[in-house]
C-alpha cells in the first residue's frame, strides 16, 4: 500500500475510535456510511484495532455498569443497562423482538417500553430499595420489533428519599415516550426489623 494509501487508512482508524467512543452503539452499517466506506471495510477496520462488534460491545457495557446497581438486582431491569451514574443519569438499551409485541402484530406492546422506563428510573437511584412512587407518561409514536429501544434517565431533583426523574426512549431515531417518575426509597427489613 502507498504512502497515501496508508495515512487514508490511518485517518479513518482515528475516526472509526472516535466515533465509537462517542456512541459506542453505534452499528457497522452506521459507521459504514459515516465513514464513506462498505460494511466489510469497517469490519476488517474493527479487527485490525482489536475493536468488539456492536453485541459484544453492548455485553461488555452492561456486564460493567451492572455492578454499580444498588436499588435493583440486573435481572430486575428491562434492558441492558450500558450507563451508569447513580443519582444522576442511566441509559439502558432494549433490543425489541416478537416477544415483547402484541398479538398478531409487529408493534412493541406498551407495557414493556413503560417497564423499561420504570425500571431504568429504580436503578438510577442509589438506594438499598426504590420504587415508583407516581408517573407521568406520555406515548407518542409506536415501536416495531426489531427497533432498538434507547432510555435515558435523568434524576432532576432529591429531597428526604424521594427523587424526580424524567425518562425519554428512542426507538431508532424517533423519541416514543417521555415519562417523569416519583422515586421513593423505601427501607428494608431482614426479619421485621429495619435494615441498618
Amino acid at each position: 500500500m502507498n504512502r497515501a494509501g496508508t495515512d487514508e487508512k490511518q485517518k479513518r482508524h482515528k475516526r472509526l475510535v472516535s466515533l465509537l467512543d462517542s456512541d459506542p452503539l453505534m452499528s457497522d452499517n452506521r459507521l459504514a456510511f459515516e465513514l464513506g466506506v462498505s460494511v466489510g471495510t469497517i469490519r476488517l477496520d474493527r479487527d485490525a484495532l482489536n475493536l468488539p462488534g456492536l453485541r459484544e460491545r453492548t455485553r461488555l457495557m452492561a456486564e460493567h455498569e451492572s455492578n454499580r446497581l444498588t436499588s435493583l438486582k440486573q435481572e430486575e431491569v428491562l434492558g441492558d443497562i450500558l450507563e451508569l451514574e447513580p443519582n444522576r443519569r442511566a441509559l439502558s438499551v432494549l433490543a425489541t423482538s416478537r416477544e415483547h409485541a402484541f398479538r398478531h402484530t409487529n408493534l412493541i406492546a406498551d407495557h414493556y417500553i413503560y417497564a423499561q422506563a420504570a425500571t431504568l428510573a429504580a436503578a438510577v437511584v442509589r438506594e438499598a430499595l426504590a420504587v415508583i412512587g407516581s408517573a407521568r407518561v406520555q406515548f407518542s409514536h409506536s415501536s416495531h420489533v426489531g427497533e432498538k429501544l434507547t432510555a435515558v434517565a435523568r434524576v432532576r431533583a432529591h429531597k428526604d428519599g424521594k427523587y424526580m426523574v424524567s425518562v425519554h426512549t428512542r426507538a431508532e431515531e424517533r423519541e416514543i415516550f417521555v415519562a417523569r417518575f416519583v422515586v421513593a426509597a423505601i427501607e428494608t427489613t431482614i426479619g421485621g426489623e429495619p435494615e441498618k
